[in-house]
């Protein structure tokens, strides 16, 4: 019939937000990895879904585009906000800050269908414009939250927007630098200097 037709299209529009991220998110991750720009991606995502929403609320298109921006946002939030938890608290509390982080979420996933009912039956039991106008106030509120972010990570040094993997790879050269050598430096104690030159001259036994 035509309502399983209808149905079965919406369930396949519905799950393109997810199989983007399944698909989007190793990458994704690996690019904040080697460029760093957390807080700023996490602006980004929100203001995508933004956008999203509001095209979702105003215009007759098909939903297919953003479903495919929703996804894509999904995927960039999910690569940012996992990673920034070592970075912004202490390690003997890392499992404390993502047990907390859990905890907000689930609530947030008890509550918000209950709010989208009460809007989706205040408005004459219709979804759109005003369960999307709804989405689009969490929207912007991530995007204010995300704009103090940037301006507090800019404070403490930026830790968020900061690329490690490049230091990492600095300190593991320079510690085979130090274990390998080339024959011209070796370890010393103190701030006792060593000079191969001063050694082949008989100067240093």
């Amino acid at each position: 019939t035509k309502q399983n037709a209808a149905t079965e299209h919406a369930g396949k529009v519905m799950s393109i937000p997810y199989l983007i991220s399944a698909v989007s998110s190793p990458p994704l991750g690996h690019i904040v990895d080697r460029f760093g720009r957390r807080a700023q991606i996490a602006v980004f995502s929100s203001s995508l879904l933004l956008v999203v929403h509001l095209t979702l609320a105003i215009s007759a298109s098909s939903p297919i585009g953003p479903m495919i921006g929703q996804g894509i946002a999904y995927s960039l939030y999910a690569a940012v906000l996992w990673p920034s938890v070592p970075l912004t608290v202490p390690k003997e509390y890392t499992g404390t800050a993502f047990g907390v982080i859990t905890s907000i979420q689930n609530i947030g996933l008890a509550l918000f269908p209950l709010a989208i009912a009460a809007i989706y039956n205040v408005s004459g039991r219709r979804y759109i414009p005003h369960v999307e106008f709804f989405f689009m106030a969490c929207a912007a509120a991530g995007v204010m939250v995300g704009l103090v972010m940037n301006r507090l990570d800019g404070r403490c040094g930026n830790k968020l927007n900061k690329v490690y993997i490049e230091e990492e790879e600095v300190e593991v050269a320079a510690n085979n630098v130090g274990e390998e050598g080339d024959g011209d430096f070796a370890a010393v104690e103190g701030d006792q200097y060593f000079s191969p030159l001063l050694q082949s001259e008989g100067v240093i036994s």
